[in-house]
């Protein structure tokens, strides 16, 4: 033990054991910061037990690092470089002063948040900024500030104090080198410490599915939406955010309830339904266009287009088919919060952005709030594409991975788990279960380099382009799916809706090479006992699915969704989309894009399926209609995100 407690002691006074002495010590007080946080704002977080807590703290201390880091990286540097001053007194004053301000800025920071947070209810971003930028009396915002809530410089004074404390008598004694051999050793310390800092500010390394770290990827460690803000610190949200576009709330209308009138997300029910639990089952096939599905496509080539999906097209026959359907965006990462919370992405995924930790209701938070229980399905290694985080601050209370499936086995080598390995392992995994559920499943196979298992090749043609035989390879996985569930108890009393997270891509029909075409995707409702069955060409879009669902099943509480039920007429159907920094309205045939001020294009799409003439300004009144509409959608939307109002109280 002694000569343990003898090398701790000699490591210590070496710049690497100097540096993580000092960082630890500062990871320790942003803790305390963090518990110091919760204790003061503890009627923001109720309803934690410790095992949630404890998790929310740990999870915490990888997004401490990252500001830690950052905050200390130039420290790190002048520390580490190959040099002898170390016992320099003079070096020894200026390089505490700078360790000791830089991380004082922090923690001033950081507990500025604990009277803030309260306003805005998230952690403060570096859009701060922005916000009062065209202020001219700073430092009497500021005075005013300080006046009113003076706990927060002491604590921040108290944090300071205790990290001079903790550190106040740690010195480096030099090597006991010389020449190229004291260079040499300094040098492979000042790399290995500049790596190791490097890797600690990115969250990781990139083969971690959460690399680099983002606000959003705090939604993993935490069982409610809310306490994402317990898990982050301020100056990691502040930095992550420099570079993040803030959203500008749109005033077109001053008069709310005209607003209102013409498009609101707030949905109330009409009461004159009895909730049917049923269960609900929702695929997100990868890369799942229009385009593959001979069903969708039955003119297309004269007649003779088979497509590349021959169960899809034999479960068509029996489903409720929205033969004019469309994505909401055009990458993967945007899919999910579209069809499962019924939020479009524009210029920024909604994921990615600053609005990510915003308080939503989605369909596992609804039907949750009914007895449900919820699962999120994802055969690529967990933290992909910062799914699982979305998945809990959207109310899915399990999450199901690569990890849970523990079988390298059937692991493709690029994504995840084969579709045809992991879908019926998610039917088995659901087993025998009596209590209603809402499952999730978004699939992986259907991607570059689209991919087919060896033993499976010859089952499979290639097809115009590369990715139709991996879709016809998810295809034979989606049946191998349904005849494993057919089996299980809970088969006939669910409702499945299959639909594509983006278009295949490329096209190959110039009938899908369009501003229309771009975003077309499938969105079919199956039932098995065959109550659900029809075609319908009313516009439908993946934002519709959960209205739809939640009316269908007669959910009995009000609830936001900026998209619409498709099987009620009252109001006129759209689908809205973002193409070449463009937003594009489709309504009644006519498509508008319009950037924030102006509209630039009018096509009519039953004239033209491609890109077509550009008729603006020579219909005012359907352009006129169309804009109104617009706006009446994009003010509800920037406003509903800036201001953290996207819930129904």
């Amino acid at each position: 033990m002694e000569k343990i407690w003898n090398f701790f002691v000699w490591f210590g006074k070496k710049p690497a054991g100097f540096l993580f002495y000092r960082i630890s010590a500062v990871l320790l007080l942003f803790t305390l910061s963090r518990f110091i946080f919760y204790i003061l704002n503890l009627n923001m977080f109720p309803d934690n037990s410790f095992r949630s807590l404890l998790v929310i703290f740990v999870g915490g201390i990888r997004f401490d690092l990252t500001a830690v880091i950052y905050f200390n990286l130039f420290y790190i540097f002048i520390i580490s470089l190959p040099h002898n001053l170390q016992e320099n007194k003079l070096f020894i004053r200026y390089t505490d002063i700078l360790f000791y301000f830089s991380n004082g800025l922090a923690f001033f920071i950081n507990s500025a948040d604990i009277v803030y947070y309260r306003f805005t209810g998230k952690r403060t971003s570096f859009s701060v900024f922005e916000e009062f930028k065209n202020e001219t009396n700073y430092g009497s915002l500021v005075y005013h500030f300080l006046i009113d809530y003076y706990y927060v410089l002491i604590i921040t004074a108290a944090l300071i104090l205790l990290l001079y404390l903790i550190t106040r008598n740690q010195r480096i004694i030099g090597y006991k080198l010389s020449g190229w051999k004291l260079y040499l050793t300094r040098f492979s310390i000042m790399v290995l410490l500049l790596t190791l800092s490097i890797i600690g500010a990115r969250g990781g390394l990139p083969p971690k599915q959460d690399f680099p770290l983002y606000p959003s990827d705090a939604g993993q460690y935490v069982e409610h939406p809310d306490d994402i803000g317990l898990v982050l610190n301020t100056p990691f949200n502040m930095i992550m955010t420099i570079d993040k576009k803030e959203l500008r709330k749109k005033t077109y209308f001053t008069n709310q309830a005209e607003l209102d009138s013409l498009y609101t997300p707030i949905h109330r029910p009409d009461g004159s339904k009895q909730f049917r639990k049923r269960n609900v089952f929702i695929i997100m096939v990868e890369s799942l266009g229009r385009e593959s599905i001979g069903f969708y496509n039955q003119k297309l080539e004269n007649g003779t287009y088979k497509g590349y999906t021959p169960f899809l097209d034999s479960l068509c026959r029996h489903s409720y088919v929205f033969m004019n359907s469309y994505a909401n965006s055009r990458i993967s990462i945007e899919g999910t919060p579209a069809i499962s919370a019924s939020i479009p992405s524009f210029d920024v995924s909604y994921t990615l952005s600053l609005y990510s930790g915003n308080r939503i209701m989605s369909l596992a938070s609804c039907l949750k709030e009914v007895g449900y229980s919820t699962y999120y399905f994802h055969g690529a290694p967990n933290g992909s594409l910062g799914l699982n985080s979305f998945a809990r601050v959207a109310g899915f209370e399990n999450y199901v991975g690569k990890t849970e499936y523990n079988n390298n086995k059937d692991y493709d080598g690029t994504w995840g788990i084969w579709d045809h390995k992991f879908l019926p392992y998610v039917a088995d995994f659901m087993g025998n279960r009596k209590e209603n559920f809402l499952a999730y499943i978004f699939t992986i196979s259907s991607h570059h380099p689209f991919k087919v298992p060896e033993e499976l090749g010859d089952k499979f043609s290639e097809g115009t382009e590369r990715i139709y035989r991996s879709l016809s390879y998810t295809d034979f996985a989606l049946r191998r799916f349904f005849e494993t569930a057919a089996n299980k108890p809970w088969f006939n009393n669910t409702l499945f809706i299959i639909s594509g997270d983006h278009t295949c891509w490329p096209m190959h029909h110039p009938e899908y090479q369009s501003y229309v075409g771009y975003f077309t995707v499938p969105i079919i409702f199956y039932e098995p006992d065959g109550n659900l069955q029809g075609i319908d060409s009313v516009l439908a879009q993946q934002i519709d699915i959960m209205p739809t669902v939640l009316n269908y099943l007669g959910y009995p509480k009000p609830y936001f969704a900026f998209g619409q039920d498709l099987f009620k007429s009252d109001r006129e159907k759209f689908t809205i989309s973002y193409i070449g920094k463009s937003y594009q309205l489709l309504q009644n045939n006519w498509l508008l894009q319009f950037n924030e001020n102006n509209s630039t294009a009018l096509f009519d799409v039953s004239k033209d399926i491609y890109t077509g003439s550009n008729l603006i300004g020579r219909y005012d009144s359907v352009q006129h209609h169309m804009e109104k509409y617009a706006h009446a959608f994009l003010q509800q939307y920037f406003t509903r995100l800036t201001e953290n109002k996207m819930v129904v109280e």
